[in-house]
């Protein structure tokens, strides 16, 4: 023994050392991982507790022994453990200045072995083992320990999901749960209590160390989930969506309702003023109380009692963080007040007297303007009180879901409030705060852009807000756009600084479109329903002579706008704007004008005019005169701007074509448009969009990038789906003709051979086939024919285009992302003659990428990330192919089996090219092997049947997949084996091969290498295997059980192994059996644990 501490201490202290070389550091660690798994530790650990000053070392024997423990509990009687758990907390109490971070370890291994032998030991074993736990709290020479006891408890005890983090099922968690919650739970915390009362006015320095821990005890007593136990599943499911778990005790607990438990944690919030972290957690447990709830409420009178005391002591806390300078402060009372509104119905909160609730608004906006006023004196992009910002904001979100049953008056007051300044925070002086000290000689466009991402929450809300109050909101908005709009052509003609001038403009935009209309979506937008609703009290009409007048003569100087309407005349003012600029870039003033400000003014139409343009209006029970008047199908204003809004598009294309992200804005509000059908029917008519057509055929309009190209053809292709199907073929000829002639010319003509050598012809290849994506992505069922009749022959001379080009990267991922485009979105809509024709192509490409592949991979230049992307693409392609059978609505008679043996021969040429580094980036393996797991469940029968090559290939790729990446891959192959398992019940070859995999998979459990959430997929590929394949289970389970040398292991992993058998075969393998086997194989991963070696 003295040999073996001798090599852990070397060890050790080579882990530890400054400058050791890497082979000897290697060798240490294997040592010491060695030692943690080793039979029978705990003679030596606790030499080395004894003997060793060592703390590494110490923590190194505490994990050894929980390892230890936890693996050989079955081969230990309770006499070995109850005194290994003496041993450490004699050891604990007799080294109390020992690291805390070793003695942590210690007492987590005492509670783990609490927690183990609840269920084997007699009921008052628990309630026992905490009362002695406690008694320790009344000595100031045992306290420490007895927290830190305490501590280690709640911790082991407070999670019931953790299934086999803690070695026991997550039945025993649960059970285990429920005892400690009978009356363990409620001794420590009055315990608790009681000590927190005797030192509260004790100096908080010289109890630091004690606060700590009773305050993280609390924090736990007041998070803990009492609620209903849920099934693992739906447990798991609900830990991932609760941020704060309600606090629901019994009525044993009726202490927590009374005003001396909240009083005291607003009275310690205070006294830990200068103690940031202890009043952090004191700030959580207050928190926790605020959503207390349930059985421990008599009638509702009680809880209405109780949330006005608690409202009561938030009013005190926000004005107390108001009058202090603290972003912590703030930011911990913002969490509490929005815990509060989450954890409350708004039907309890309106009971509260009218009064409070008043005051409580009236404190909340205070420190909402307080936060949103600091965080304008900071560089946002620090983010520090943005978060702050973020969580006030969804106080008053809340706020707003629940005002039909709150005081109207009040709450649109300070919500008013809010808006006003969150609009003041972002508008330079004199009229808003924002600081400008930072120079910047002209705003990049990409700050825009990051505008709308970063702060897209804080806009939807405060664009909510300001629906509540449009009587006020939009008229102010209106008045600041317009002031500034006559301001810009005076600053561009005099050649003055317009930066700050920019911003202000570029941030109303954002604040316009937010407010007035809701973000697209997929499905057809309408105007929200606030907005309708204050339209139908307050609808001033709109004039159409006088706004035609208006837009002839006035439109873009800045005049008086022809409408009052409060609705309408901000996007009259967004239209002024966008008039005043394009006047400007017509006299060649571009290169004084904002391009951010022009990608605002896009993008706040395509915003509004998604919804308001040319209604559908059978969507509406009512629509708004204004709206009809203005924007109504039969509209002439609405006719006319179908023109405006396309002028602008073209103004962008042309005079920001360089700036990438204002180009796609711009063809964004194309595709807007273009998605309406009624908007698209006019724009067919439109002058401005018959030029700019006739640009894009006669190569004038120059694109700037690969996604701008394939929106543009995108949104030629959608508007063509609204035309009569006797004029598609018309259309297509007539824009994309030229360009689809002149490319099959080329691609079939000896001139391909020139591309590679040739960047111009190169080019060219890539922008049609960047048009021919795009044309693929505006495919609709409506116009799958001919769309496809377009591009087939492009996809087929891609094939020899694909084997001239193979070293020119560029080509050879356009030519596959075009592939995996149509496949991706006609290939269920295409008839049998077009889907064979299609099947073929695609299998000569991946066939030619596949020959081309090994003389790419010969070269050493970015080869890697090239053979990444190309191998993504063909992966993604397959995966295409196989949806033509998985949502296949051909009549039975006239199914075939192409598309299945396509994917799995393509499969067959593209796993060679596949190797276990490539498998390393997460993006391509979560594809390949869900690809695999696919053709597994949808293939079973083909599967079985393939090659022994490749099912050697297949089952080689499934067992490296279990080994080296993440749980999303373990599962696709766990669904993948079960699937192959129930197709290979007469095939004893293929049933050895899958074996293999069935023996890996229980071999980590045994060493629990498998996350636990996955034994339920892993149970269920077991469960199949036993039934289909029972005699090459039991061929397995010897090969494992032979491997042991201890008779004791050998005997141990029998009989746990038997116990997966049912009784009684099942064939049918339902979901009933396979819930009952789950809960069997549970308990069967516990008992295994550790055994195989």
């Amino acid at each position: 023994m003295d040999r073996v501490l001798v090599e852990l201490q070397e060890a050790a202290r080579l882990m530890n050392a400054p400058s050791v070389n890497q082979e000897q550091r290697k060798q240490a660690e294997s040592l010491l991982l060695k030692f943690k798994k080793s039979e029978k530790p705990y003679a030596v650990c606790k030499s080395i507790l004894e003997n060793s000053d060592d703390p590494y070392l110490h923590f190194l024997a505490s994990s050894t022994l929980k390892e230890g423990v936890m693996r050989e509990w079955a081969l230990l009687g309770d006499t070995e453990i109850d005194q290994l758990r003496d041993y450490l907390l004699n050891y604990a109490h007799s080294h109390l200045g020992t690291h805390a971070y070793v003695l942590r370890q210690m007492l987590h291994v005492v509670a783990l072995i609490v927690k183990r032998s609840i269920l084997s030991r007699d009921a008052a074993y628990l309630d026992t083992f905490v009362s002695n736990v406690c008694s320790l709290f009344n000595s100031s020479n045992t306290l420490n320990l007895g927290l830190e006891i305490a501590a280690a408890l709640l911790a082991e005890f407070t999670v019931a999901d953790k299934t086999l983090s803690s070695y026991m099922s997550y039945q025993h968690n649960i059970d285990c749960k429920r005892a400690i919650e009978g009356n363990a739970l409620y001794k420590i915390f009055m315990s608790t209590m009681e000590v927190i009362d005797q030192l509260k006015n004790s100096p908080v320095s010289q109890h630091r160390r004690e606060w700590l821990q009773l305050m993280s005890i609390l924090n736990s007593v007041l998070s803990w989930d009492f609620g209903v136990i849920l099934s693992k599943r739906l447990a798991q499911m609900s830990s991932l969506s609760l941020p704060v778990v309600n606090l629901m005790p019994g009525a044993q607990w009726a202490i927590l309702k009374e005003e001396k438990v909240l009083a005291l944690l607003v009275e310690l919030h205070s006294a830990f003023s200068a103690e940031r972290d202890i009043q952090h957690t004191t700030r959580h447990c207050i928190v926790q109380l605020g959503t207390l709830q349930g059985a421990i409420f008599n009638d509702q009178s009680e809880r209405v009692t109780f949330l006005s005391r608690y409202i009561a002591a938030m009013v005190k806390l926000a004005n107390g963080a108001c009058a202090q300078q603290s972003n912590d402060e703030d930011h911990g009372i913002a969490l509490a007040i929005r815990q509060l509104l989450w954890a409350n119905t708004c039907q309890d909160l309106g009971n509260v007297h009218v009064g409070l609730f008043r005051e409580f608004l009236g404190a909340v906006s205070e420190l909402s303007v307080k936060v949103m006023l600091n965080s304008a004196k900071e560089d946002q992009d620090e983010g520090s009180t943005q978060d702050v910002v973020d969580v006030i904001l969804d106080i008053w979100y809340t706020l707003l879901q629940m005002m039909d049953t709150l005081p109207r008056s009040p709450l649109d007051q300070c919500m008013l409030r809010v808006v006003e300044c969150y609009v003041k925070c972002h508008l330079a002086p004199p009229t808003g705060i924002r600081d400008d000290s930072q120079d910047m000689d002209e705003v990049d466009v990409d700050t825009e852009e990051d505008d709308r991402l970063k702060f897209r929450d804080q806009l939807e809300i405060v664009g909510s807000l300001a629906r509540i109050n449009l009587e006020n909101t939009l008229p102010h908005y209106t008045s600041l756009l317009l002031e500034r709009a006559r301001v810009v052509r005076k600053f561009v003609e005099n050649q003055e600084e317009c930066t700050a001038l920019y911003e202000d403009i570029h941030w109303i935009v954002l604040l316009i479109g937010y407010a007035l209309a809701d973000a697209p979506t997929d499905s057809d937008l309408t105007i929200p329903a606030t907005i309708l609703d204050f339209l139908a009290k307050q609808d001033v009409p709109v004039g159409v002579e006088s706004t035609q007048a208006y837009i002839q003569t006035q439109l873009g100087q800045c005049a008086d706008l022809p409408t009052q309407n409060q609705i309408i005349a901000p996007i009259f003012a967004l239209m002024e704007l966008s008039a005043l600029y394009q006047d400007i870039l017509g006299k060649g003033g571009c290169h004084a004008l904002s391009p951010q400000v022009f990608s605002s003014l896009i993008w706040a139409l395509t915003r509004i005019m998604s919804s308001y343009h040319m209604p559908n209006e059978r969507d509406y029970q009512f629509i708004p005169t204004s709206v009809v008047t203005t924007f109504g199908v039969d509209s002439p204003i609405s006719g006319w701007l179908v023109g405006f809004l396309v002028e602008k598009i073209i103004s962008g294309l042309v005079y920001y074509s360089g700036e990438q992200s204002t180009v796609e804005d711009c063809l964004a509000l194309l595709q807007a448009c273009a998605k309406n059908s009624r908007i698209a029917l006019v724009l067919m008519k439109d002058e401005n969009f018959k030029k700019l057509v006739d640009r894009y055929t006669s190569g004038l309009l120059i694109l700037p990038s690969s996604k701008a190209n394939r929106m543009f053809s995108a949104a030629l292709t959608v508007i063509m789906s609204h035309l009569p199907t006797s004029e598609h073929q018309q259309f297509i000829d007539r824009v994309f003709g030229s360009i689809r002639d002149s490319t099959v010319k080329m691609l079939f003509s000896p001139e391909v051979s020139e591309v590679p050598a040739s960047p111009a012809l190169t080019q060219q290849v890539l922008t049609a086939l960047d048009t021919f994506h795009g044309i693929a992505a505006g495919i609709v069922n409506k116009i799958v024919d001919v769309v496809f009749n377009t591009v087939i022959p492009i996809l087929e001379g891609s094939v020899n285009l694909l084997k001239i080009s193979q070293h020119v990267q560029p080509i050879t991922r356009s030519i596959l992302e075009l592939f995996c485009a149509i496949a991706d979105s006609g290939i269920l809509q295409i008839d049998k003659a077009q889907t064979h024709r299609l099947y073929d192509t695609c299998y000569k490409v991946l066939k030619c990428y596949s020959d081309s592949a090994a003389s790419r991979e010969s070269l050493t230049v970015g080869v890697e990330d090239d053979r990444y992307d190309n191998i993504l693409l063909c992966l993604e392609l397959l995966s295409h192919l196989c949806s033509k059978d998985f949502f296949n609505f051909d009549e039975p008679d006239s199914y075939d089996e192409t598309s299945s043996r396509l994917v799995l021969v393509g499969l067959d040429i593209i796993v060679p090219h596949i190797d276990v580094e490539l498998l390393k980036f997460p993006k391509l393996s979560n594809e390949f092997f869900k690809l695999i797991t696919f053709i597994c469940e949808v293939y079973p029968e083909k599967v079985v049947g393939l090659p022994d090559g490749v099912v050697d290939q297949i089952v080689l790729m499934l067992k490296v997949g279990l080994n080296n990446y993440n749980d999303d891959i373990t599962f696709y192959i766990f669904n993948a084996v079960s699937a192959l398992s129930v197709h290979s019940a007469n095939n004893p070859p293929f049933q050895k091969k899958i074996g293999q995999i069935i023996k890996h998979t229980l071999l980590l459990i045994s060493g629990q290498e498998l996350s636990a959430e996955l034994y339920d997929t892993a149970a269920d590929m077991v469960f199949s295997f036993i039934c289909k394949c029972r005699n090459e289970y039991l061929t397995v389970v010897n090969e494992i059980v032979v491997q042991q040398e201890d008779p004791n292991s050998q005997e141990c992993l029998r009989t746990a192994f038997s116990a997966l058998i049912p009784a009684t075969p099942s064939t049918t393998l339902t979901r009933r059996d396979k819930g009952k086997f789950s809960k069997i194989f549970e308990n069967f991963a516990v008992n295994v644990y550790g055994i195989c070696r």
